[in-house]
């Protein structure tokens, strides 16, 4: 399947989920060099200079609205039918739908304050986790100045691993315990690796109980058979 077709976008944007949305658009056409039609860093050339290159540059163009056009859901087509560009397009849907607003950070902290593993396994856990951590910083990140980004992003770093920790179901307290009790407190990566770990042996260990459980009974009923 060519990596041109629409289906290629596994996010389609739906009014609320640009953050995600934005960057698998970005990566996709960042990996077909034609990022700077979107962010206005490649604008057309003058057509009375360059009419080979402006026209070349135009089918570039209508292809990366295609994309954008066939990585929306229907109903936002109509509203592009205005935007000639890529680059105009791209910037009425940021304008209007990035979530840089004190509303929507206060919403995705609400989101991660209530956000509980649950009956959730580590990995679909942190998926979920992620996927409001990296939006709620995105917003953050924002609107700090450059020479205070690096700080910020560090000291995140630490809240993130221990928001997570904090929020496992019960079973996993030794294994939290363990990992915030040693003299240098490892990364979320690393932690994940343990955690992981303990889950498969939870599993194991229930299945084997589980096994058991259903093996005693047969053998009563073996014996009762017999006499």
């Amino acid at each position: 399947m060519s990596s041109d077709k629409y289906d290629a976008f596994l996010i389609r944007f739906n009014g609320t989920n640009y953050s995600a949305w934005a960057f698998h658009f970005e990566i996709f056409v960042k990996g077909k060099d034609l990022l700077g039609h979107v962010d206005g860093r490649k604008p057309a050339p003058d057509k009375d200079i360059d009419q080979d290159g402006h026209a070349k540059w135009e089918v570039k163009d209508a292809q990366i609205m295609a994309w954008i056009l066939g990585s929306v859901e229907s109903n936002f087509i109509l509203n592009l039918r205005p935007f000639k560009t890529a680059t105009r397009m791209w910037n009425h849907l940021k304008k209007l739908y990035s979530q840089t607003n004190t509303a929507r950070r206060f919403q995705l902290e609400h989101e991660l304050a209530n956000l509980q593993q649950g009956s959730l396994s580590i990995f679909d856990f942190y998926s979920s986790f992620m996927n409001l951590w990296a939006e709620y910083t995105d917003i953050i990140y924002a609107t700090l100045p450059p020479e205070g980004l690096s700080y910020v992003q560090s000291v995140h770093e630490t809240t993130k691993r221990d928001q997570f920790l904090m929020k496992l179901r019960s079973e996993f307290e030794s294994t939290r315990s363990n990992l915030m009790n040693r003299e240098s407190v490892p990364s979320l990566d690393t932690c994940l690796n343990d955690l992981f770990r303990e889950e498969q042996r939870l599993l194991n260990q229930n299945t084997m109980e589980q096994q058991k459980s259903t093996f005693v009974p047969m053998v009563m009923q073996l014996k009762a058979s017999q006499k």
